[in-house]
């Protein structure tokens, strides 16, 4: 389950009138009006929401960005179980790898709804970049993780190409949890890295990200 505050977030974005602590209150199905009261205060102390005064005070979101990046964030957080190289966690390690480098991050696909499109957009300097991030399966009974692992690797593959035609400028990322099978599977398309301009990030288990960025990006 989502944190109260992801939860006050993805609600207001989806209602653009706003909403007060009553009404949030009750959409969200929370015990008490002062557990709405107290995350619209300190969201909007964050900057995240405007409070406009009325008969009653009404909250908005001020900065549509930061808050789907709090709420795909806090949806994960709760995940406690998922091991280390499941998208989502993957995902997190790259954002945070990013933001000690400098870069803002643009946009968080959602990863526990599958949100389409790109799973992470940063940008630095002018430096734009766009993630396509994948973790490690854990198998099916009838699938498995490594023959599942390289599905999901020409998927990657199929984003870097994509997304490659969509800008000449961009540099385009494949994140992955550093697997030997993955690093195998790199070495049968090192011929495609220079047409297509595509680099990779290295999810280890303690969190680090191994880049292969050019140096002027790092």
């Amino acid at each position: 389950m989502p944190t109260i505050r992801a939860k006050i977030l993805e609600y207001l974005l989806a209602h653009s009138e706003g909403a007060d602590d009553d009404e949030l209150a009750e959409a969200l199905d929370l015990k008490r009006r002062q557990q709405a009261n107290s995350r619209c205060r300190q969201l909007a102390e964050d900057g995240l929401l405007g409070r406009h005064s009325g008969k009653k005070i009404r909250n908005f979101v001020l900065d549509s960005i930061r808050a789907l990046a709090i709420i795909n964030s806090e949806q994960a957080l709760p995940e406690k179980d998922m091991p280390w190289f499941w998208e989502g966690n993957v995902q997190n390690c790259v954002i945070e790898f990013l933001k000690s480098q400098g870069y803002s991050i643009t946009r968080s696909a959602n990863t526990i709804t599958h949100e389409t499109g790109k799973d992470v957009e940063a940008s630095r300097h002018g430096q734009i970049l766009w993630i396509t991030v994948k973790g490690y399966p854990k198998g099916t009974p009838k699938t498995h993780p490594s023959t599942q692992a390289g599905h999901w690797f020409k998927q990657a593959l199929f984003d870097v190409v994509a997304w490659r035609g969509e800008s000449s400028i961009a540099t385009v990322v494949m994140a992955l949890p550093d697997f030997d099978r993955y690093r195998n599977l790199t070495k049968k398309v090192t011929w495609l890295e220079p047409i297509a301009r595509f680099t990779y990030f290295w999810v280890r288990e303690d969190g680090s990200v191994v880049t292969q960025l050019p140096q002027e990006l790092t």
